[in-house]
């Protein structure tokens, strides 16, 4: 009936486990981290005991001591683990597996302290014990010494068990906050202090537990929080308040919940008993529990008492209220008293029996005289004669009835209360609510509120607790106490061969094709065939799409990879890698990426970066420019395990390999310092890419704002190829000579490169690339080059190029190259004054720039398209524009001439909307701007859009001020500056 007889009959202790024991593979659990708890229990003053006694005494003393705390710990399914002096250290939840190892270690603590007291051990006074408890993760080790062998806990879980031991007071057990949260049961506890655990500053807070209450049935607890409102779970809700609505109605009705652990079964019984109370229904609680899931009746102690408790207001005898015969009063007076020893003389089958007719008259005598709902949770460990009793009542009673389990108990639900409703994971809308209403008080990040919801996956407890913690950890850290212990359990009831492929499993990640499943358990299963099925059933996998396998959810898949000790996971992730480079079986064979992965975690670095340069590679030829990123930054920090100076070889290889689709995302300074090493010597790469390395640094330069740094570098990348020309190398300088020369106001030079580049190109080269991401240089030289032309006014030729421009892109579609050849097209249609034709061109490439990612001319996109935007008197969607451009931020890493024109559209945004002020600041950070960067060609934009600001403020320049500068603008030959100035001049 009770806890303190569990099945066992009263007073004897369970068999003593054995690691040697069949039942234990010692080799599976030392290499498995399991989620468990640590008990520390001794003997208080036992240096002053044994001082005055002679050593045999004290040896008795000693054994007789250990003795009761052996057996106290072996009666809850405890492993002594150490016995040293006058104390034991033992762990609960490895041998044999449970969810609710806290409560075994609490209850086994208690009964250690209560029998020491008692003074069992015949000495007076009786000497005391004290106990100390935590849970966390642990490791298993053998030791070996001069005597034996001896297994080891090892793990910070432990320390901190121990230092929580030192704040019991004598006769008493201490536990830690983390550990009663374990415990669903309500328990009476007193602040004992705090132990620091050297992982915050906040410590882990310690109790002494008094007591642990088994015989409450008024109350459902709950894992995570009762206080936040039922979210995304309507229907459910509907279906609950039914019922209840039914109960007060007098009726009969039913209703069975399954989930998964998490999942919110507990919380909807929960709201069940909140909405009987505001209906007048009194409900009753039974609950399933591992501990008396082989105790007859063990479940239903807690209810019958509640029950008596009830009807006595109604009837002072119940038992004679309800007709009970003499035996079954004895009954009822076993189960009032919590007794195991009922009509002792009686046969099992009779006992059952005569307990079944009890229970059933008097739930009968209670809907007589009560509204009455009866809420069932987990029901996955009920005993048989509990279930046999609850079918009685919902066949003969008139109440009402919610039961609740994980979903190996449908069959058990379905027999109570029909086909069970399921509860899925919650939609991202609701889980979205959920971590609103959990973190109300401090909203979180966008960008840690969608990493919860990718690692909780619907899982409405995983939600609560992730947004608890997320504050402090940014909702990366290892999982809660909670969850760690569900997730454990389940993965620790699986057999060795089912143990080793789950943890295979986990390797390969969240999902994977199921040839891979079949071929790993072949690789490292005894019975491959009966380990699938063991994790299949166990619901730890699933079947996927097509051919595809996964975890039920991912969280499964992090704790199964968690419980791997790190030399299992390393020789896991070898035993991966040979298979998916061998390929054999596959339908498909692992990418790259995958293969640089498992090279990574095996401890290969080398093979990782070698892999991971195919990966780059192969994403280069197929234009994923994201993809390259990430895989440029996976290889710096594999590199980073390497000796120094391979490591700066590794990254400079690497940098100069994704240069140019970092350009595209504004990103490329991120490889300055690796191409600076290359570019100076430091790394030797030979000649030729030192050489590419120097043109590279002169394009870094210019990008960032110091042309005339770049010209430096271009000059010693132009004397190499004096020595050693090559058509690439030397196209790449012109490219790079055009961008620095108009920047520093040289356009004839910048013409001029891109002549000679185009000349030094015939038709097979034009449509050349250097990797399918990088640009068409032609296609950059002679759109840039139009761009040039047009504001040289040499329209004509600018038509021709981008005629050229065009059509190569087309013929080899390829969008970057599109995408410079639209937006040349584009100014020059605006520049020209035909802005309605414009403004359609420079929307597709705007589109396309934030379609593909092209982040490295979205300055230039957003700015063009915003100045025709402007000219039409569409300011709304010019500022939409604008606004998002200065948002995404990519103006801050492209210093170049296309953040002028950002400035500039601001500015005569300002003016078209008549807020003088703001344009005027406009303009001047144009001018700012130019002048920071080396834009001497734009600085003469900006003195023209700084003057006809001051123009439209009533501030006209004199006219040696206006000649002054129209002398400027004509010695460059720009001709929309020199059309700007001679209105102004005109106006004067």
């Amino acid at each position: 009936m009770g806890y303190d007889n569990a099945g066992r009959g009263s007073g004897s202790a369970s068999p003593v486990p054995s690691l040697s024991d069949g039942t234990l593979s010692l080799a599976a659990e030392l290499e498995s981290v399991r989620f468990a708890t640590i008990l520390f229990a001794d003997i208080v003053g036992s240096t002053r005991l044994i001082s005055a006694l002679d050593p045999e005494d004290a040896r008795d003393l000693l054994d007789s001591s250990i003795q009761v705390m052996q057996q106290a710990i072996h009666e809850f399914d405890g492993l002594v683990v150490r016995v040293q002096g006058d104390g034991v250290m033992a762990v609960f939840g490895v041998h044999p597996a449970a969810e609710d190892h806290a409560l075994r270690a609490a209850l086994a603590g208690r009964r250690i302290v209560d029998r020491m007291k008692s003074g069992e051990l015949g000495i007076l006074p009786a000497p005391q014990a004290r106990v100390g408890l935590h849970a966390g993760p642990i490791l298993l080790r053998r030791q070996d010494n001069d005597f034996g062998s001896i297994i080891d806990v090892v793990g910070h879980a432990a320390h901190i068990a121990g230092q929580i031991e030192k704040l019991a007071a004598p006769g008493s057990v201490a536990i830690s906050a983390a550990t009663a949260s374990l415990i669903a049961e309500p328990c009476e506890l007193r602040a004992a202090g705090t132990v620091p655990t050297g992982i915050d500053g906040a410590g882990e807070a310690a109790f002494e537990l008094v007591s642990i209450d088994f015989a409450s049935s008024d109350r459902v607890p709950v894992k995570g929080s009762a206080t936040y409102p039922v979210i995304g779970r309507d229907a459910h809700v509907e279906q609950v308040r039914s019922v209840v609505e039914q109960a007060a109605l007098g009726g009969t009705a039913g209703l069975a919940i399954a989930g998964e652990a998490g999942m919110g079964k507990s919380r909807l019984l929960l709201e069940a008993s909140r909405v009987a109370a505001g209906l007048g229904v009194t409900f009753v609680a039974v609950r399933g529990n591992a501990l008396t899931a082989a105790v007859p009746f063990g479940s239903l102690g807690p209810a019958v008492r509640l029950l008596v408790d009830l009807l006595r207001p109604f009837c002072p005898d119940p038992a004679v209220a309800a007709g009970l015969t003499a035996e079954q009063a004895g009954c009822l007076e076993g189960f009032i008293g919590n007794l195991g020893d009922w009509l002792p003389t009686l046969q099992p089958g009779d006992r059952n029996r005569i307990a079944t007719q009890t229970i059933l008259g008097l739930v009968r005598l209670g809907a007589e005289h009560m509204k009455l709902l009866l809420l069932v949770d987990d029901v996955q460990y009920l005993d048989k004669e509990t279930l046999s009793v609850l079918a009685g009542i919902r066949r003969s009673a008139s109440l009402g009835m919610i039961v609740a389990g994980r979903p190996e108990a449908k069959g058990r639900m379905a027999a109570l209360c029909g086909r069970p409703t399921e509860l899925p994971p919650l939609a991202p809308e609701a889980a979205r609510s959920l971590i609103a209403i959990v973190n109300r008080s401090s909203p979180l990040e966008e960008d840690v509120i969608r990493h919860i919801l990718d690692r909780a996956d619907g899982l409405p407890l995983a939600l609560q607790e992730f947004t608890v913690t997320a504050q402090s950890d940014n909702g990366t850290a290892r999982l809660p106490a909670r969850l760690d212990n569900l997730l454990a359990e389940r993965l620790a009831t699986l057999d060795e061969d089912a143990t080793r492929l789950c943890q295979f499993c986990a390797a390969l990640g969240q999902a994977f094709p199921a040839s891979r499943l079949r071929k790993g358990a072949s690789l490292v299963c005894r019975n491959p065939a009966a380990a699938i099925a063991r994790l299949m059933d166990g619901r730890v996998l699933e079947a996927s799409y097509g051919d595809d396998v996964r975890f039920t959810h991912q969280l499964v898949q992090e704790a199964a990879y968690r419980t791997m000790a790190r030399r299992r996971r390393t020789a896991m992730h070898l035993r991966l890698l040979e298979m998916l480079e061998d390929g054999a079986g596959e339908t498909g064979k692992a990418s790259f990426a995958e293969l640089a992965t498992h090279a990574e975690k095996a401890g290969l670095p080398q093979r990782a970066l070698a892999h991971l340069w195919d990966a780059c590679t192969e994403a280069l030829g197929i234009a994923a420019i994201d993809s390259v990123l990430l895989l440029y930054r996976r290889a710096r920090d594999v590199a980073a395990q390497l000796d120094p100076q391979a490591a700066a070889f590794e990254r400079a290889r690497f940098a100069l390999l994704a240069i140019d689709t970092l350009q595209q995302l504004s990103l490329e300074q991120e490889t300055r310092p690796d191409i600076l090493a290359v570019a100076d010597g430091t790394i030797d790469m030979g000649p030729a890419m030192r050489t590419v390395a120097r043109i590279n640094m002169a394009l870094l330069d210019w990008i960032d704002g110091a042309p005339e740094q770049g010209a430096v570098w271009l000059a010693e990348a132009e004397a190499d190829l004096d020595k050693r020309d090559s058509l690439p190398r030397r196209t790449f300088v012109d490219v790079v000579g055009g961008y620095i020369a108009f920047s520093r106001a040289q356009p004839e030079e910048a013409i001029a490169r891109i002549e000679r580049l185009g000349a030094r190109l015939d038709d097979g080269l034009r449509g050349a690339t250097f990797g399918a991401v990088v640009v068409i240089p032609h296609v950059l030289a002679r759109a840039f080059g139009a761009w040039y032309l047009v504001d040289l006014g040499e329209v004509a030729k600018a038509r021709s190029w981008i005629a050229e421009a065009l059509n190569l892109s087309r013929r080899f579609n390829h969008k970057y190259s599109r995408l410079l050849a639209g937006l040349a097209h584009g100014y020059l249609h605006y520049r020209e004054g035909r802005t309605a034709r414009a403004l359609v061109i420079l929307r597709e490439a705007y589109a396309d720039c934030l379609r593909y990612r092209f982040f490295g001319f979205e300055p230039a996109c957003a700015s063009w398209l915003a100045l025709c935007l402007i000219e039409q008197g569409l300011l709304d969607e010019a500022g939409a524009i604008l606004a998002g451009s200065v948002q995404r931020g990519h103006y801050r890493h492209v210093r170049t001439a296309a953040t002028y024109y950002l400035h500039e559209a601001r500015a005569r945004l300002a003016l078209a909307l008549g807020d003088l002020g703001e344009a005027a600041a406009r303009a001047d950070e144009a001018l700012e701007h130019c002048r920071a960067c080396g834009e001497a060609m734009h600085e003469l934009h900006a003195r023209v859009l700084c003057v006809e600001v001051a123009a439209a403020q009533g501030n006209t320049p004199g006219r040696q001020t206006l000649a002054d500068l129209a002398a400027d603008v004509g010695a460059l030959g720009i001709v929309p500056l020199a059309k700007r100035l001679a209105a102004l001049q005109a106006r004067a």
